[in-house]
């Protein structure tokens, strides 16, 4: 391999911000013993991955709102 595209390679891999290509590089090269992320089901991966782009989106629901549903819902009866 050409060092001039593994130079490239570690370029993008450091201006990258992109979580799902750092976890993915992160679980290709074997850094992480412990990482349960590989672990766990492709479908559970997919799902989690979905939550965190509609929170990045501002999609998500905040604690104190869900919290105050479940409150109104189950206690005040």
């Amino acid at each position: 391999m050409d060092i001039t595209l593994k130079y490239k390679i570690v370029e993008k891999i450091i201006q990258s911000n992109d979580d799902n290509i750092l976890n993915e590089i992160n679980s290709l090269l074997g850094l992480s013993e412990n990482d349960f992320w590989s672990e766990l089901p492709t479908p559970v991966q997919q799902a989690i991955d979905k939550a965190k782009n509609q929170l990045d989106r501002g999609e998500g629901t905040p604690h104190e709102e869900v919290m105050a549903k479940i409150k109104s819902r189950f206690f005040n009866k």
